[in-house]
């Protein structure tokens, strides 16, 4: 078989690469508030929980918790979610989280700049 042959069989051959648009490749709005709440209940957890492990002369791992906290609550609705911000943070509805989620972006920032 010749070259040019054998270049067109594994052109044939190779995978085909199928282009998706971009916001094909995007998740819902919905999916992002939900994610969004069970970033703000990670977040909440993670800071009750490092402050216990504080006073109890601990240490708390954050990458761990993130880990396991995503994995834990990845399969709850957003109605779940948005019970569980209420009943362990007194976050009554949407905005609320919005807003605490708002407050852990400014304090995130803040500790960014004092630090450099």
């Amino acid at each position: 078989m010749n070259k040019d042959k054998e270049k067109k069989m594994a052109k044939n051959t190779a995978k085909t690469v199928t282009r998706t648009a971009a916001l094909e490749r995007t998740i819902s709005y919905a999916e992002k508030v939900r994610l969004m709440v069970i970033e703000v209940l990670r977040e909440e957890t993670g800071r009750e929980l490092t402050a216990k492990a504080r006073f109890n002369g601990q240490t708390f791992d954050w990458e761990q918790h993130n880990a396991d906290f995503r994995s834990d609550y990845a399969d709850w609705s957003l109605e779940q979610l948005l019970e569980a911000a209420r009943k362990f943070y007194g976050l009554k509805n949407l905005d609320a989280v919005k807003e605490r989620r708002a407050a852990h972006k400014q304090q995130r920032a803040e500790r960014i700049a004092q630090a450099s």
